[in-house]
């Protein structure tokens, strides 16, 4: 017993440092970060973060790949439901909505390893962006095989919905707007994609 309670503890420690990692790396980028700042922040000793984490690059990286499984877990449970491929859509788009307000170190900081400061990271950023590309082009196989939508190349319309889906809601929560304001606004966008979507059927 104490040594599930140890694991547990040892887990939610790892996972705070993840958190506390993501806002530093989100505000300065990776190379101004410092390890130390994060620990404290996090509430440990300095030397402690380094029984988690070898070093600050091996930080970054574990703090990605988590950034990948929450939000691909949001996105999987978002299109898992069942409904047509508009209220899927609506649903992405909220779920989107959602992860760049609660989660909006972590959004940022993935952002930025694939176009801003973190760059040096991409490479592993991509990954997630293929992974989310996969699971979108799933749903619209389905759709097609339901005659919902009709597209010749299932991986660029996934990319597009992607594409749309991540640029409006950072664009609007830039512009201020709340995540109930552009989850209101899920509908009319996932309409206009659906008609980009249907514009070659028949």
């Amino acid at each position: 017993m104490p040594k599930i309670v140890d694991e547990q503890m040892r887990e939610a420690t790892r996972q705070h440092i993840l958190r506390e990692a993501a806002r530093e790396f989100a505000r300065l980028g990776f190379d101004q970060a410092n390890i130390n700042l994060i620990a404290e922040q996090a509430g440990i000793g300095k030397g402690t973060i380094y029984l988690y984490f070898e070093n600050k690059r091996a930080l970054f990286l574990a703090m990605l790949r988590s950034i990948a499984q929450r939000q691909l877990t949001a996105i999987r449970a978002a299109l898992a439901i069942k409904g047509t491929f508009q209220q899927r859509l609506e649903r992405l788009f909220c779920a989107f909505a959602q992860l760049a307000e609660e989660d909006s170190d972590s959004f940022n900081v993935y952002m930025s390893a694939l176009y801003g400061v973190n760059r040096a990271f991409q490479a592993e950023a991509t990954k997630l962006l293929r992974d989310y590309i996969a699971v979108i082009a799933l749903v619209l196989e389905e759709s097609q095989a339901r005659g919902e939508i009709s597209c010749q190349n299932v991986e660029a319309a996934a990319l597009m919905v992607l594409s749309l889906t991540e640029s409006y809601v950072l664009s609007a929560k830039v512009l201020g707007q709340s995540e109930q304001a552009i989850c209101q606004q899920a509908e009319l966008v996932a309409r206009l994609v659906l008609g980009g979507l249907t514009s070659s059927k028949g």
